[in-house]
């Protein structure tokens, strides 16, 4: 899928007061959302608002599903997208008939008025101009009936030229339960799909895949393509399980698409070999130099072509390289901070790490006017001053040598090295001592000067209000400033707070001097908790260490999300809380109206809890939003914060800057070691 191309969604939940309640509805279409929203899976793009890409409820109407169809295909349309719809819920099939009609709250099986009928409403949208196919998922009884008239569709507006493909989860007499389609199908997403290659498509091959995994429902499928001017195939998901990088292969899934690309317009009829080995990439590279060219063959597109093999060969090489040179350190939590430091946005990272950040630096992160080596330079020069070995930053020098790069390698050096001796430089602030409402007193530390301690000092608020503490803070940092040599600049500052002002406040926000905290400093906020001194302390701040070391270890987005129910159900809760289920990180999926109580209940238990910001259109895509940028927090919470209060903000429907959070990682936990450890004999001790 090239940078321009665009792909949208809605997948529609709808109870019907007529049948019987499905209980697993709402969490199959949130997982069914989440999977195809996911960068790295479905990639589409999400929306909020009235008609966004998830539309659920026990009340829809008829009107209410057509007005999200209709913008989920005014979106397509406008971006000349493919659009994937998926319906979920009751379903039926009049008598004698085999057409579906998809059931909302009021439907009832005796009135076909009172449902949609499926055929027609995938019919009207892959006839619409500009959209460039529909990938249709039925999950509902009677399925197959849902198929669209073909009639209509090659005598409609578009006179056929269109693509569709359409997986239903039972045939016509057949009913269809427990949500089986949607949970087999984000499972295999998620898996990937052996022998699929880079994507996955609603083929043969996931039908075999799905059936392997639902049974006593006829998962079928339906296919139209009669559509020749498009670029791509009708793809339903990126697969993690493709073979390009495995069994030989030397090439990720962003080279893959360049090489396809340029090969496709330079020579239509050529077929690229699976996996693409180094020997395949020597062969087409000397093919395209030295070999004869008919009118068949593009020559500017022959360039092309050239240049993205010698790309990737570089790419391999380098790849082979780090794995040697850096194969006693290398492991994902340093390639991902490596990323960090190199600038690279978290959509680099592949299913093959190292492979997948190399790539997209050399083929996606340069810009027009930069050296082509810059972005890879950096990234290269983040690995050699994070392994922290002098071997290590040679060799490297070395490789930048042969691309002609030293200098690009040597100023990243440079920078990063700066960059991170200000990364460990902090500044915590604390106002522990707001029992109720806003702190008479604020603590503050300044952490990673050089000495065996942090230096501490304890500042009296003006009045108990948060003026006062706001004027507290700014002495805090004039205090910090005036104990750092020039030219350090202090850069990162903790917030720490009590449960009752996390609820209400945003520390960033907060007006210090002339500019609010968070536009020249980095603010993370933190529980005041887990420095309180007493005994059962030491025990919560243990159990997050293990928790975090185990999240650290599986790689994976391990939030375990809340949403009304449970919260409501409090003993549940509680129970779920001291069995160990929320030891790791915790998201509300809504903003409660007790986030007070929500968090004091949480926060001794969870390292990590996340929320949507009051009045923002997020909560509906949250779990989508925190796994696809869940590698770069918290470190991308202030810049997606600054970004927040700038013009280009307006209008924006969910992005990261309206997820709130409280990040207890394993620095700031050994921070608070002392606190374990000491013995309190008074307000005025010190460290």
């Amino acid at each position: 899928m090239t940078d321009e191309q665009r792909r949208h969604v809605l997948v529609v939940g709808a109870q019907c007061t007529a049948m019987r309640r499905l209980s697993r509805l709402e969490e199959a279409a949130r997982a069914l959302h989440d999977v195809l929203t996911t960068p790295a899976l479905g990639a589409c793009t999400p929306r909020t608002g009235s008609n966004g890409s998830l539309l659920l409820g026990s009340t829809l109407t008829t009107e209410d599903v057509r007005a999200a169809v209709r913008e989920a295909v005014r979106c397509a349309r406008e971006d000349n997208a493919v659009l994937v719809l998926a319906l979920l819920g009751h379903g039926f099939t009049p008598p004698l008939q085999a057409d579906l009609y998809f059931m909302v709250a009021g439907s009832t099986t005796g009135s076909t008025i009172s449902a949609l009928n499926v055929g027609q409403l995938l019919t009207d949208a892959v006839d619409e101009p500009g959209v460039e196919g529909v990938i249709a998922l039925v999950d509902t009884c009677h399925a197959t009936g849902g198929m669209p008239d073909m009639r209509r569709i090659t005598g409609g507006v578009r006179a056929g030229r269109t693509r569709m493909s359409v997986v239903t989860a039972a045939a016509a007499g057949q009913e269809a339960r427990d949500m089986r389609l949607s949970f087999a199908l984000v499972a295999a997403l998620r898996e990937g799909i052996a022998g699929a290659h880079t994507t996955v498509y609603a083929d043969a091959l996931l039908i075999e895949n799905l059936r392997g995994r639902v049974r006593g429902q006829a998962i079928g499928r339906f296919e139209y393509d009669n559509d020749p001017f498009v670029a791509e195939g009708l793809w339903l998901a990126r697969n993690v399980r493709s073979a390009p990088g495995a069994g030989g292969g030397v090439v990720g899934p962003a080279g893959m698409r360049d090489l396809e690309q340029a090969v496709s317009m330079w020579r239509a009829d050529m077929r690229l070999p699976t996996p693409r080995t180094r020997g395949d990439l020597d062969e087409l590279y000397t093919f395209a130099r030295e070999g004869r060219i008919d009118d068949t063959a593009d020559p500017q597109w022959r360039d092309r072509v050239i240049q993205v093999v010698e790309t990737l060969l570089t790419c391999a090489d380098t790849v082979s390289l780090l794995n040697t040179v850096l194969a006693d350190v290398l492991t994902s939590d340093l390639l991902r901070e490596a990323r960090q430091l190199a600038g690279l946005p978290p959509e680099a990272e592949g299913a093959q790490l190292l492979r997948g950040l190399v790539e997209y630096a050399a083929l996606r992160a340069s810009g027009v006017d930069e050296p082509r080596w810059k972005a890879p330079a950096r990234l290269v020069a983040a690995l050699a001053e994070l392994s922290g070995s002098a071997d290590v930053v040679a060799r490297l020098r070395s490789w930048a040598g042969g691309l002609g790069a030293v200098t690009e390698f040597n100023d990243a050096r440079t920078e990063l090295a700066r960059k991170r001796q200000q990364g460990e430089l902090r500044l915590v602030v604390s106002l522990a001592g707001a029992l109720t409402d806003w702190p008479e007193e604020v603590d503050a530390w300044l952490v990673g000067t050089g000495e065996r301690l942090p230096v501490h000092h304890r500042f009296r608020c003006e009045s108990a209000d948060r003026l006062g503490t706001g004027r507290a803070i700014g002495a805090v940092l004039a205090w910090a400033r005036g104990r750092l040599p020039s030219p350090e600049q202090l850069v990162n500052v903790d917030v720490a707070a009590p449960a009752h002002l996390l609820a209400r406040w945003q520390p960033e926000e907060e007006k210090v001097g002339r500019r609010l905290l968070g536009v020249n400093h980095d603010v993370v906020v933190r529980w005041s908790g887990r420095m309180d001194p007493a005994e059962e302390n030491a025990e919560m701040n243990d159990a997050a260490r293990k928790a975090l070391r185990a999240m650290a270890s599986c790689g994976a987005v391990s939030v375990e999300w809340i949403g009304v129910s449970v919260l409501d159900d409090r003993q549940g809760l509680e129970r779920g809380l001291m069995t160990g289920r929320y030891d790791t990180a915790v998201g509300l999926d809504h903003h409660p109206d007790t986030l007070q109580d929500a968090l004091e209940l949480l926060l001794p238990y969870a390292p990590i809890i996340l929320w949507p910001r009051p009045g923002t259109r997020t909560a509906g895509v949250l779990p989508s939003l925190v796994r696809q940028h869940w590698h770069s927090l918290p470190d991308g919470l202030p810049a997606a914060y600054r970004q927040r209060w700038s013009q280009e903000h307006e209008g924006c429907g969910a992005c990261l800057g309206d997820v709130r959070t409280v990040w207890h990682d394993e620095a700031w936990l050994e921070f608070c070691r002392p606190f374990e450890q000491r013995v309190v004999v008074g307000p005025e001790e010190e460290w």
